[in-house]
């Protein structure tokens, strides 16, 4: 059983094809194996139909007892505290 639930996220799902880019990118620039730009784009397009942020990483939010949203810098944008939570907290 989870005491609380945090849920961290980009401000825009599509902030992962970016990152994924930006992986790959240094795993080649440190001699190691990447994934071409199509196969990127294949991979991350494959997880986006298969797994939609809107269908599965949304609703957590309504769940989670703090939430906390990334920008594209990967830089902490906004953190929120569900009300339910600070009830429960007492």
């Amino acid at each position: 059983m989870l005491d609380s639930l945090i849920v961290l996220a980009p401000t825009d799902f599509r902030l992962s094809l970016t990152w994924r880019q930006q992986a790959e990118q240094q795993m080649k620039a440190q001699g190691k194996a990447g994934m071409s730009e199509a196969e990127i784009q294949a991979f991350v397009l494959y997880f986006w139909r298969s797994l939609h942020p809107k269908l599965f990483i949304e609703p957590l939010f309504t769940k989670a007892d703090w939430s906390i949203a990334l920008n594209a810098d990967h830089q902490v944008e906004t953190i929120s505290r569900a009300p339910s939570s600070l009830q429960r907290d007492g």
